[in-house]
Protein backbone atom coordinates (compact mmCIF):
# COMPACT_ATOMS: atom_id res chain seq x y z
CA UNK A 1 0.00 0.00 0.00
CA UNK A 2 1.40 3.46 -0.96
CA UNK A 3 0.30 5.26 1.69
CA UNK A 4 -1.18 7.93 -0.23
CA UNK A 5 -4.43 9.81 -0.08
CA UNK A 6 -7.14 9.18 -2.77
CA UNK A 7 -9.28 11.61 -3.84
CA UNK A 8 -12.13 12.08 -6.26
CA UNK A 9 -12.77 14.96 -9.17
CA UNK A 10 -16.72 15.51 -7.87
CA UNK A 11 -19.01 14.81 -10.42
CA UNK A 12 -20.53 17.81 -12.33
CA UNK A 13 -23.89 18.98 -12.47
CA UNK A 14 -26.20 16.99 -14.86
CA UNK A 15 -26.51 20.47 -17.12
CA UNK A 16 -22.39 20.46 -17.69
CA UNK A 17 -22.02 16.97 -19.05
CA UNK A 18 -25.12 17.52 -21.34
CA UNK A 19 -23.14 19.48 -24.04
CA UNK A 20 -20.23 16.90 -24.12
CA UNK A 21 -22.40 13.94 -24.91
CA UNK A 22 -23.95 12.03 -28.04
CA UNK A 23 -22.81 13.60 -31.68
CA UNK A 24 -21.02 11.11 -33.59
CA UNK A 25 -18.32 10.19 -31.56
CA UNK A 26 -21.07 8.62 -29.24
CA UNK A 27 -19.79 10.28 -25.79
CA UNK A 28 -21.46 8.60 -23.05
CA UNK A 29 -22.02 9.71 -19.26
CA UNK A 30 -18.60 8.42 -18.32
CA UNK A 31 -16.99 9.56 -20.94
CA UNK A 32 -18.23 13.29 -20.72
CA UNK A 33 -17.40 13.52 -17.12
CA UNK A 34 -13.55 12.42 -18.37
CA UNK A 35 -14.01 15.18 -20.73
CA UNK A 36 -15.32 17.84 -18.25
CA UNK A 37 -12.48 16.88 -15.76
CA UNK A 38 -10.10 17.52 -18.75
CA UNK A 39 -11.11 21.24 -19.20
CA UNK A 40 -13.19 20.33 -22.37
CA UNK A 41 -16.65 21.93 -22.30
CA UNK A 42 -18.14 22.48 -25.97
CA UNK A 43 -18.68 19.55 -28.18
CA UNK A 44 -16.77 21.34 -31.03
CA UNK A 45 -13.48 21.50 -28.60
CA UNK A 46 -14.24 17.68 -28.19
CA UNK A 47 -14.40 16.32 -32.00
CA UNK A 48 -10.87 18.49 -32.12
CA UNK A 49 -9.61 16.70 -29.01
CA UNK A 50 -10.85 13.48 -30.14
CA UNK A 51 -9.39 13.83 -33.81
CA UNK A 52 -6.45 15.08 -33.47
CA UNK A 53 -5.42 15.88 -37.47
CA UNK A 54 -2.53 17.84 -39.02
CA UNK A 55 -4.66 20.69 -40.49
CA UNK A 56 -5.34 21.51 -36.70
CA UNK A 57 -1.45 22.39 -36.58
CA UNK A 58 -1.02 26.32 -36.53
CA UNK A 59 0.82 28.58 -39.32
CA UNK A 60 4.57 27.78 -38.43
CA UNK A 61 5.11 31.84 -39.69
CA UNK A 62 2.83 32.95 -36.70
CA UNK A 63 6.22 32.50 -34.17
CA UNK A 64 8.56 35.29 -33.88
CA UNK A 65 11.26 35.53 -36.32
CA UNK A 66 10.23 32.72 -38.10
CA UNK A 67 10.19 34.28 -41.80
CA UNK A 68 13.90 35.43 -40.48
CA UNK A 69 15.18 32.39 -39.73
CA UNK A 70 13.36 30.37 -43.00
CA UNK A 71 15.19 33.02 -45.12
CA UNK A 72 18.56 32.54 -43.76
CA UNK A 73 18.03 28.67 -44.07
CA UNK A 74 17.47 28.91 -47.54
CA UNK A 75 19.91 31.45 -48.47
CA UNK A 76 22.13 29.06 -46.96
CA UNK A 77 21.31 26.13 -48.79
CA UNK A 78 21.54 28.40 -51.93
CA UNK A 79 25.02 29.37 -51.36
CA UNK A 80 26.05 26.16 -50.16
CA UNK A 81 26.81 27.29 -47.15
CA UNK A 82 27.52 24.53 -44.33
CA UNK A 83 25.33 24.75 -41.21
CA UNK A 84 25.59 23.68 -37.91
CA UNK A 85 22.71 22.07 -35.76
CA UNK A 86 23.76 23.01 -31.78
CA UNK A 87 21.26 20.59 -29.67
CA UNK A 88 21.32 19.16 -26.25
CA UNK A 89 21.76 16.12 -24.66
CA UNK A 90 18.63 15.43 -23.83
CA UNK A 91 15.89 13.12 -25.56
CA UNK A 92 13.83 16.26 -26.39
CA UNK A 93 17.45 18.17 -27.65
CA UNK A 94 18.37 14.88 -29.50
CA UNK A 95 15.13 14.73 -31.34
CA UNK A 96 14.96 17.95 -32.42
CA UNK A 97 18.49 17.62 -33.66
CA UNK A 98 17.89 14.80 -35.20
CA UNK A 99 14.67 16.15 -37.10
CA UNK A 100 16.10 19.04 -38.89
CA UNK A 101 19.14 17.09 -39.37
CA UNK A 102 16.86 15.09 -41.87
CA UNK A 103 14.70 18.54 -42.77
CA UNK A 104 17.81 20.47 -43.93
CA UNK A 105 19.75 17.36 -45.48
CA UNK A 106 16.00 16.50 -47.48
CA UNK A 107 16.46 20.18 -49.12
CA UNK A 108 19.81 19.96 -50.49
CA UNK A 109 21.63 22.24 -47.69
CA UNK A 110 24.62 20.89 -46.04
CA UNK A 111 24.43 19.97 -42.44
CA UNK A 112 26.25 18.48 -39.28
CA UNK A 113 25.65 18.42 -35.71
CA UNK A 114 27.33 19.42 -32.49
CA UNK A 115 26.11 17.58 -29.17
CA UNK A 116 27.80 18.85 -26.11
CA UNK A 117 28.61 16.27 -23.28
CA UNK A 118 26.81 16.35 -19.86
CA UNK A 119 30.29 16.35 -18.25
CA UNK A 120 32.24 19.00 -20.20
CA UNK A 121 30.81 22.05 -22.12
CA UNK A 122 27.02 21.15 -20.33
CA UNK A 123 23.89 23.02 -21.76
CA UNK A 124 23.71 25.93 -24.01
CA UNK A 125 26.20 27.20 -26.34
CA UNK A 126 29.99 27.70 -25.66
CA UNK A 127 32.49 29.63 -27.22
CA UNK A 128 35.25 26.43 -27.90
CA UNK A 129 32.42 24.95 -29.76
CA UNK A 130 31.83 27.89 -31.53
CA UNK A 131 35.09 28.07 -32.75
CA UNK A 132 35.67 24.89 -33.33
CA UNK A 133 32.63 24.60 -35.87
CA UNK A 134 33.46 28.04 -37.57
CA UNK A 135 37.21 26.22 -38.01
CA UNK A 136 34.86 23.69 -39.86
CA UNK A 137 33.59 25.94 -42.34
CA UNK A 138 30.10 26.29 -40.28
CA UNK A 139 28.53 29.98 -41.07
CA UNK A 140 25.29 29.40 -39.80
CA UNK A 141 24.60 27.60 -36.80
CA UNK A 142 20.66 26.72 -35.90
CA UNK A 143 20.11 25.93 -31.95
CA UNK A 144 17.22 23.68 -30.49
CA UNK A 145 16.67 23.31 -27.32
CA UNK A 146 19.16 25.84 -25.77
CA UNK A 147 20.27 29.13 -26.48
CA UNK A 148 17.63 31.46 -25.71
CA UNK A 149 19.97 33.06 -22.96
CA UNK A 150 23.27 33.12 -24.29
CA UNK A 151 23.62 36.51 -25.30
CA UNK A 152 27.31 36.48 -24.58
CA UNK A 153 28.05 33.36 -26.83
CA UNK A 154 25.92 34.57 -29.28
CA UNK A 155 27.92 37.67 -29.51
CA UNK A 156 30.79 35.92 -29.75
CA UNK A 157 29.49 33.82 -33.04
CA UNK A 158 28.92 37.15 -35.33
CA UNK A 159 32.69 38.10 -34.06
CA UNK A 160 34.39 35.22 -35.89
CA UNK A 161 31.31 35.30 -38.64
CA UNK A 162 28.67 32.90 -37.53
CA UNK A 163 25.09 33.84 -37.99
CA UNK A 164 22.95 31.83 -35.03
CA UNK A 165 19.15 31.15 -35.35
CA UNK A 166 17.73 30.12 -31.69
CA UNK A 167 14.75 27.50 -31.97
CA UNK A 168 13.99 26.94 -28.33
CA UNK A 169 11.35 26.83 -25.50
CA UNK A 170 12.88 27.85 -22.41
CA UNK A 171 12.37 31.18 -20.40
CA UNK A 172 13.88 34.26 -21.88
CA UNK A 173 15.41 36.36 -19.87
CA UNK A 174 14.72 40.22 -20.29
CA UNK A 175 16.90 42.48 -21.86
CA UNK A 176 19.39 39.87 -23.60
CA UNK A 177 20.99 40.74 -26.83
CA UNK A 178 18.56 38.69 -29.14
CA UNK A 179 20.24 36.32 -32.02
CA UNK A 180 20.14 37.18 -35.86
CA UNK A 181 16.18 35.10 -35.41
CA UNK A 182 14.73 34.07 -32.16
CA UNK A 183 12.48 31.52 -32.56
CA UNK A 184 10.56 30.90 -29.22
CA UNK A 185 7.23 31.15 -28.11
CA UNK A 186 7.60 32.73 -24.88
CA UNK A 187 8.00 35.46 -27.07
CA UNK A 188 4.99 35.09 -28.91
CA UNK A 189 1.88 37.43 -28.13
CA UNK A 190 -0.58 34.97 -29.93
CA UNK A 191 -1.37 31.01 -28.65
CA UNK A 192 0.91 29.79 -31.48
CA UNK A 193 3.57 27.69 -29.81
CA UNK A 194 2.08 27.61 -26.39
CA UNK A 195 3.60 24.52 -24.88
CA UNK A 196 5.82 23.05 -27.30
CA UNK A 197 9.14 21.64 -26.10
CA UNK A 198 12.46 22.24 -28.37
CA UNK A 199 11.43 19.26 -31.05
CA UNK A 200 8.28 20.95 -31.05
CA UNK A 201 9.32 24.09 -31.85
CA UNK A 202 12.05 22.42 -33.84
CA UNK A 203 9.07 21.12 -35.80
CA UNK A 204 7.29 24.32 -36.70
CA UNK A 205 10.72 25.41 -38.49
CA UNK A 206 11.03 22.15 -40.28
CA UNK A 207 6.75 22.63 -41.29
CA UNK A 208 7.84 26.09 -41.94
CA UNK A 209 11.03 25.17 -44.58
CA UNK A 210 8.90 22.28 -46.00
CA UNK A 211 6.25 24.61 -47.03
CA UNK A 212 8.09 26.98 -49.08
CA UNK A 213 8.86 23.71 -51.42
CA UNK A 214 7.00 21.10 -53.14
CA UNK A 215 8.24 18.46 -50.91
CA UNK A 216 6.07 17.13 -47.94
CA UNK A 217 7.67 16.45 -44.59
CA UNK A 218 9.06 12.35 -44.07
CA UNK A 219 6.78 10.59 -41.41
CA UNK A 220 10.00 10.35 -39.17
CA UNK A 221 9.68 14.19 -39.00
CA UNK A 222 6.73 14.15 -36.51
CA UNK A 223 7.89 11.07 -35.07
CA UNK A 224 11.01 12.50 -33.83
CA UNK A 225 9.16 15.73 -32.99
CA UNK A 226 6.74 13.47 -30.39
CA UNK A 227 9.74 11.67 -28.97
CA UNK A 228 10.93 14.94 -27.49
CA UNK A 229 7.33 16.07 -26.61
CA UNK A 230 7.01 13.26 -24.70
CA UNK A 231 10.46 13.24 -23.18
CA UNK A 232 10.08 16.69 -22.24
CA UNK A 233 6.60 16.53 -20.64
CA UNK A 234 5.12 18.77 -22.83
CA UNK A 235 0.73 18.89 -22.55
CA UNK A 236 -0.48 17.33 -24.79
CA UNK A 237 -2.99 19.49 -26.06
CA UNK A 238 -3.25 21.75 -28.82
CA UNK A 239 -0.21 20.89 -31.33
CA UNK A 240 1.62 18.93 -28.79
CA UNK A 241 -1.67 16.37 -28.85
CA UNK A 242 -1.46 16.67 -33.15
CA UNK A 243 2.03 15.96 -32.81
CA UNK A 244 2.06 12.82 -30.73
CA UNK A 245 -0.49 11.27 -31.90
CA UNK A 246 0.66 11.45 -35.34
CA UNK A 247 3.73 10.31 -34.58
CA UNK A 248 3.07 7.47 -32.70
CA UNK A 249 1.31 6.43 -35.66
CA UNK A 250 4.52 7.12 -37.97
CA UNK A 251 6.58 5.34 -35.28
CA UNK A 252 4.50 2.10 -35.26
CA UNK A 253 5.13 1.98 -39.56
CA UNK A 254 8.66 3.69 -40.03
CA UNK A 255 10.51 2.68 -42.25
CA UNK A 256 13.49 4.70 -40.72
CA UNK A 257 16.50 2.23 -39.79
CA UNK A 258 17.16 3.37 -37.01
CA UNK A 259 13.75 3.88 -35.38
CA UNK A 260 12.72 0.44 -36.15
CA UNK A 261 15.74 -1.26 -34.64
CA UNK A 262 15.33 0.88 -31.70
CA UNK A 263 11.72 -0.30 -31.54
CA UNK A 264 12.62 -3.73 -31.85
CA UNK A 265 14.89 -3.74 -28.66
CA UNK A 266 12.52 -1.16 -26.94
CA UNK A 267 8.85 -2.60 -27.50
CA UNK A 268 9.46 -5.96 -28.41
CA UNK A 269 6.26 -7.57 -27.46
CA UNK A 270 4.42 -5.46 -30.23
CA UNK A 271 0.73 -3.88 -29.70
CA UNK A 272 0.03 -0.51 -30.11
CA UNK A 273 2.67 1.82 -29.25
CA UNK A 274 1.44 4.43 -26.87
CA UNK A 275 3.45 7.27 -24.24
CA UNK A 276 3.33 5.05 -21.53
CA UNK A 277 5.63 2.40 -23.89
CA UNK A 278 7.94 5.84 -24.91
CA UNK A 279 8.25 6.59 -21.65
CA UNK A 280 9.25 3.60 -19.95
CA UNK A 281 11.01 2.07 -22.87
CA UNK A 282 11.90 4.01 -25.24
CA UNK A 283 12.77 7.29 -24.02
CA UNK A 284 15.09 6.17 -21.01
CA UNK A 285 17.13 4.19 -23.63
CA UNK A 286 17.54 6.87 -25.72
CA UNK A 287 18.45 9.44 -22.41
CA UNK A 288 21.67 6.95 -21.21
CA UNK A 289 24.47 7.66 -23.55
CA UNK A 290 23.73 11.15 -22.67
CA UNK A 291 23.05 10.84 -19.04
CA UNK A 292 26.66 8.75 -19.14
CA UNK A 293 28.23 11.29 -20.55
CA UNK A 294 28.23 11.65 -24.30
CA UNK A 295 24.70 11.15 -26.21
CA UNK A 296 26.59 10.97 -29.83
CA UNK A 297 25.51 7.03 -30.15
CA UNK A 298 21.54 8.48 -29.74
CA UNK A 299 21.95 10.79 -32.05
CA UNK A 300 23.68 8.43 -34.79
CA UNK A 301 20.68 6.04 -34.17
CA UNK A 302 18.10 8.72 -34.57
CA UNK A 303 19.83 9.68 -37.80
CA UNK A 304 20.91 6.33 -39.31
CA UNK A 305 19.79 5.10 -42.17
CA UNK A 306 21.69 1.74 -42.62
CA UNK A 307 19.79 -1.15 -41.17
CA UNK A 308 23.31 -3.18 -39.99
CA UNK A 309 24.48 0.34 -38.36
CA UNK A 310 21.10 1.12 -37.06
CA UNK A 311 21.09 -2.69 -35.12
CA UNK A 312 24.91 -1.82 -33.60
CA UNK A 313 23.98 1.60 -32.52
CA UNK A 314 20.79 0.09 -30.76
CA UNK A 315 22.42 -2.52 -28.92
CA UNK A 316 25.14 -0.39 -27.68
CA UNK A 317 22.48 2.18 -26.60
CA UNK A 318 20.86 -0.64 -24.80
CA UNK A 319 23.87 -1.99 -22.96
CA UNK A 320 24.57 1.74 -21.92
CA UNK A 321 20.77 2.04 -20.72
CA UNK A 322 21.63 -0.84 -18.30
CA UNK A 323 24.78 0.99 -16.93
CA UNK A 324 22.13 3.93 -16.56
CA UNK A 325 19.90 1.44 -14.08
CA UNK A 326 22.68 0.15 -11.99
CA UNK A 327 24.09 3.57 -11.51
CA UNK A 328 20.45 5.27 -10.89
CA UNK A 329 19.88 2.42 -8.56
CA UNK A 330 22.80 2.99 -6.43
CA UNK A 331 22.18 6.97 -6.20
CA UNK A 332 18.57 6.56 -5.39
CA UNK A 333 19.69 4.01 -2.07
CA UNK A 334 22.48 6.69 -1.08
CA UNK A 335 19.64 9.24 -1.31
CA UNK A 336 17.60 7.38 1.00
CA UNK A 337 20.25 6.58 3.20
CA UNK A 338 21.31 10.51 3.46
CA UNK A 339 17.59 11.50 4.19
CA UNK A 340 16.69 9.08 6.05
CA UNK A 341 14.25 7.78 4.54
CA UNK A 342 12.14 4.68 5.71
CA UNK A 343 14.38 5.03 9.22
CA UNK A 344 11.22 6.59 10.72
CA UNK A 345 12.66 10.16 10.32
CA UNK A 346 11.09 12.68 11.67
CA UNK A 347 9.64 15.84 9.43
CA UNK A 348 11.12 16.42 6.42
CA UNK A 349 12.42 19.49 5.10
CA UNK A 350 10.76 21.70 2.41
CA UNK A 351 12.92 20.87 -0.22
CA UNK A 352 14.93 17.57 -0.36
CA UNK A 353 18.78 18.05 -1.11
CA UNK A 354 20.92 15.59 -1.39
CA UNK A 355 24.69 15.80 -2.37
CA UNK A 356 27.63 13.06 -3.00
CA UNK A 357 30.68 13.31 -5.27
CA UNK A 358 29.96 9.81 -6.03
CA UNK A 359 26.61 10.77 -8.27
CA UNK A 360 27.27 10.98 -11.91
CA UNK A 361 25.43 14.40 -13.31
CA UNK A 362 23.37 12.39 -15.52
CA UNK A 363 21.52 10.95 -13.15
CA UNK A 364 20.33 13.80 -11.16
CA UNK A 365 17.40 14.96 -13.07
CA UNK A 366 16.15 11.72 -12.29
CA UNK A 367 16.60 11.27 -8.85
CA UNK A 368 15.53 14.50 -7.80
CA UNK A 369 12.40 13.89 -9.97
CA UNK A 370 11.62 10.50 -8.57
CA UNK A 371 12.46 12.18 -4.62
CA UNK A 372 10.21 14.77 -5.53
CA UNK A 373 7.27 12.69 -7.19
CA UNK A 374 6.91 10.27 -3.87
CA UNK A 375 7.34 13.23 -1.16
CA UNK A 376 5.35 15.82 -3.05
CA UNK A 377 8.20 18.50 -2.26
CA UNK A 378 10.65 20.05 -4.45
CA UNK A 379 14.42 17.80 -4.68
CA UNK A 380 17.32 18.97 -5.66
CA UNK A 381 19.84 16.41 -6.77
CA UNK A 382 23.89 17.73 -6.59
CA UNK A 383 27.07 16.10 -7.82
CA UNK A 384 29.86 17.66 -5.66
CA UNK A 385 33.09 18.61 -7.88
CA UNK A 386 36.29 19.87 -6.21
CA UNK A 387 35.54 23.54 -7.53
CA UNK A 388 32.00 23.35 -8.32
CA UNK A 389 28.64 21.92 -7.98
CA UNK A 390 26.07 20.78 -10.50
CA UNK A 391 22.40 20.22 -9.38
CA UNK A 392 19.68 19.99 -11.02
CA UNK A 393 16.01 20.56 -9.27
CA UNK A 394 12.48 19.20 -9.53
CA UNK A 395 9.57 19.90 -8.40
CA UNK A 396 5.70 19.55 -8.10
CA UNK A 397 3.09 22.12 -9.58
CA UNK A 398 2.85 23.06 -5.58
CA UNK A 399 6.32 25.19 -6.15
CA UNK A 400 7.70 27.51 -8.66
CA UNK A 401 11.25 26.08 -8.23
CA UNK A 402 12.75 28.76 -10.88
CA UNK A 403 10.98 31.07 -9.08
CA UNK A 404 12.62 30.05 -6.32
CA UNK A 405 16.20 29.91 -7.81
CA UNK A 406 15.61 33.39 -9.29
CA UNK A 407 16.12 34.61 -6.03
CA UNK A 408 19.68 33.69 -5.62
CA UNK A 409 20.99 33.42 -9.28
CA UNK A 410 23.64 35.83 -9.04
CA UNK A 411 25.52 32.86 -7.21
CA UNK A 412 25.16 30.78 -10.31
CA UNK A 413 27.77 30.38 -13.28
CA UNK A 414 24.97 28.84 -15.27
CA UNK A 415 21.93 27.91 -14.34
CA UNK A 416 17.87 27.79 -16.97
CA UNK A 417 15.03 25.61 -16.62
CA UNK A 418 11.36 26.48 -15.66
CA UNK A 419 9.14 26.24 -13.20
CA UNK A 420 9.08 22.15 -12.55
CA UNK A 421 12.49 21.64 -13.78
CA UNK A 422 15.68 23.53 -13.57
CA UNK A 423 19.38 23.49 -13.09
CA UNK A 424 22.55 25.09 -11.99
CA UNK A 425 25.94 25.23 -11.53
CA UNK A 426 27.96 26.80 -8.78
CA UNK A 427 31.02 27.39 -7.07
CA UNK A 428 31.61 24.93 -3.78
CA UNK A 429 32.13 28.02 -1.54
CA UNK A 430 28.27 28.92 -2.09
CA UNK A 431 26.53 26.47 -2.47
CA UNK A 432 25.82 25.84 1.14
CA UNK A 433 24.27 29.99 0.86
CA UNK A 434 22.19 28.68 -2.19
CA UNK A 435 20.93 25.71 -0.32
CA UNK A 436 19.86 27.84 2.52
CA UNK A 437 18.15 30.17 0.37
CA UNK A 438 15.88 27.44 -1.47
CA UNK A 439 14.81 25.88 1.76
CA UNK A 440 13.58 29.34 3.00
CA UNK A 441 12.55 29.82 -0.43
CA UNK A 442 10.19 26.89 -0.77
CA UNK A 443 9.09 27.59 2.62
CA UNK A 444 8.33 31.46 2.27
CA UNK A 445 6.15 29.44 -0.70
CA UNK A 446 3.69 28.31 1.82
CA UNK A 447 2.66 25.04 -0.20
CA UNK A 448 2.11 22.70 2.83
CA UNK A 449 3.32 19.11 1.28
CA UNK A 450 2.63 15.78 1.61
CA UNK A 451 3.87 12.40 1.95
CA UNK A 452 3.58 12.25 -1.87
CA UNK A 453 0.92 13.60 -3.49
CA UNK A 454 -3.06 12.40 -3.32
CA UNK A 455 -3.82 10.18 -6.05
CA UNK A 456 -6.20 11.61 -8.25
CA UNK A 457 -9.37 9.49 -9.08
CA UNK A 458 -11.69 10.98 -11.77
CA UNK A 459 -14.89 8.93 -10.91
CA UNK A 460 -16.08 5.94 -8.80
CA UNK A 461 -16.95 3.25 -10.69
CA UNK A 462 -18.84 -0.36 -10.58
CA UNK A 463 -17.06 -3.48 -13.05
CA UNK A 464 -20.39 -3.20 -14.89
CA UNK A 465 -19.06 0.14 -15.77
CA UNK A 466 -15.95 -1.33 -17.64
CA UNK A 467 -18.04 -2.54 -21.19
CA UNK A 468 -16.07 -2.02 -24.52
CA UNK A 469 -17.28 0.58 -25.29
CA UNK A 470 -15.55 2.15 -22.35
CA UNK A 471 -12.54 0.92 -23.11
CA UNK A 472 -12.81 1.91 -26.57
CA UNK A 473 -13.52 5.33 -25.42
CA UNK A 474 -10.60 5.52 -23.08
CA UNK A 475 -8.15 4.64 -26.22
CA UNK A 476 -9.51 7.59 -27.97
CA UNK A 477 -9.00 9.93 -25.55
CA UNK A 478 -4.96 9.27 -25.51
CA UNK A 479 -2.55 9.74 -26.20
CA UNK A 480 -2.23 10.34 -22.47
CA UNK A 481 0.44 12.95 -20.35
CA UNK A 482 0.74 16.05 -19.15
CA UNK A 483 -2.72 17.38 -19.09
CA UNK A 484 -4.07 14.73 -20.35
CA UNK A 485 -3.42 11.93 -17.46
CA UNK A 486 -4.88 8.13 -17.80
CA UNK A 487 -8.62 7.99 -16.67
CA UNK A 488 -8.06 6.60 -12.97
CA UNK A 489 -10.88 5.22 -11.53
CA UNK A 490 -12.18 3.84 -7.91
CA UNK A 491 -14.24 0.55 -7.16
CA UNK A 492 -15.13 -0.70 -3.67
CA UNK A 493 -15.45 -3.69 -2.08
CA UNK A 494 -14.41 -6.37 -4.40
CA UNK A 495 -13.05 -9.97 -3.65
CA UNK A 496 -9.54 -10.60 -3.99
CA UNK A 497 -10.15 -13.98 -5.85
CA UNK A 498 -6.76 -14.81 -6.59
CA UNK A 499 -3.72 -13.22 -5.03
CA UNK A 500 0.16 -13.70 -5.47
CA UNK A 501 3.27 -11.87 -5.69
CA UNK A 502 5.81 -11.65 -8.41
CA UNK A 503 9.28 -9.78 -9.08
CA UNK A 504 12.27 -10.17 -7.54
CA UNK A 505 11.31 -10.01 -3.72
CA UNK A 506 7.78 -10.44 -4.35
CA UNK A 507 7.64 -6.30 -5.09
CA UNK A 508 4.72 -6.50 -7.47
CA UNK A 509 1.05 -7.53 -6.70
CA UNK A 510 -1.01 -10.21 -9.22
CA UNK A 511 -4.75 -10.24 -8.24
CA UNK A 512 -7.91 -11.29 -9.65
CA UNK A 513 -10.36 -9.41 -8.09
CA UNK A 514 -14.39 -9.56 -8.66
CA UNK A 515 -17.42 -8.03 -7.71
CA UNK A 516 -19.93 -11.15 -7.82
CA UNK A 517 -20.50 -10.87 -11.32
CA UNK A 518 -17.43 -9.73 -13.12
CA UNK A 519 -13.72 -10.30 -12.40
CA UNK A 520 -10.73 -8.62 -13.26
CA UNK A 521 -7.46 -9.23 -13.77
CA UNK A 522 -4.97 -6.77 -12.13
CA UNK A 523 -1.01 -6.02 -11.66
CA UNK A 524 0.14 -3.56 -8.71
CA UNK A 525 4.00 -2.51 -9.45
CA UNK A 526 5.55 -1.74 -5.94
CA UNK A 527 2.43 -2.94 -4.14
CA UNK A 528 3.45 -6.47 -2.92
CA UNK A 529 3.38 -5.52 0.53
CA UNK A 530 0.56 -4.39 0.48
CA UNK A 531 -1.79 -5.65 3.87
CA UNK A 532 -5.27 -6.62 2.01
CA UNK A 533 -7.11 -8.15 5.01
CA UNK A 534 -9.43 -10.42 5.01
CA UNK A 535 -12.72 -9.37 3.39
CA UNK A 536 -12.98 -7.23 0.48
CA UNK A 537 -10.74 -4.36 -0.67
CA UNK A 538 -11.06 -0.77 -2.71
CA UNK A 539 -9.01 -0.16 -5.26
CA UNK A 540 -7.72 2.55 -7.32
CA UNK A 541 -6.60 1.52 -10.72
CA UNK A 542 -6.08 2.77 -14.58
CA UNK A 543 -7.04 0.58 -16.93
CA UNK A 544 -4.32 -1.48 -18.70
CA UNK A 545 -4.28 -3.38 -22.60
CA UNK A 546 -1.00 -5.86 -22.04
CA UNK A 547 0.89 -7.51 -25.17
CA UNK A 548 2.97 -10.38 -24.44
CA UNK A 549 4.27 -12.85 -27.05
CA UNK A 550 1.38 -11.82 -29.46
CA UNK A 551 -1.10 -11.68 -26.85
CA UNK A 552 -3.06 -8.73 -25.67
CA UNK A 553 -5.84 -8.59 -23.20
CA UNK A 554 -7.02 -5.57 -20.92
CA UNK A 555 -6.34 -5.88 -17.40
CA UNK A 556 -6.23 -3.21 -14.20
CA UNK A 557 -3.61 -1.13 -13.37
CA UNK A 558 -3.51 -0.85 -9.78
CA UNK A 559 -1.97 2.62 -8.35
CA UNK A 560 -2.97 1.43 -4.56
CA UNK A 561 -5.42 -1.22 -2.90
CA UNK A 562 -6.33 -1.04 0.69
CA UNK A 563 -9.25 -3.23 3.24
CA UNK A 564 -12.77 -2.25 2.40
CA UNK A 565 -13.59 0.91 4.37
CA UNK A 566 -17.39 0.40 6.13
Amino acid sequence: MTGRRWTITPEPEPEALSPLMGGPSRVGQLGARLLHNRGLRKFDEVLSFLNPELDQLADPFELPDMRLAVDRVFRAIGNKEKIAVYGDFDVDGLSATALLLHAIRDLGGTVIAHIPGRDGSGHGLNNDALSRLADDGVSLVITVDTGSNDADEITFAGSIGMDVIVTDHHIVEAGLRRSLALVNPHLSGVAAGDGLTGAGVAFKLAQALYSRTDLNWPGHVIALAALGTVADVGPLRGENRVIVSHGLRQLETTGHAGLRALLKLAHPNGGDLDTEALSFNVIPRLNAPGRLGEAIPSLNLLTANDPAEAGALARQVDEMNSERRRLSQEAWDSARLELGLGSGAGTLPPALIVKSPDFRTGILGPLAGRLSGEHGRPAIAIAVGKTHARASARSPESVDIHAVLSAVSERFEQWGGHARAAGFTVAIEHLDEVLDAVQEGVAAAGNEPGDGLPIQADAEIVFSDLDAPTWDFIKALGPYGEENPVPVFVTRKLTPLQVRTMGAGGRHLRMVLGDGVDTWDAIGFGLGDAPLGGGTVDAIYSLRTNTWRGRTKRELHLLDVRPSTV
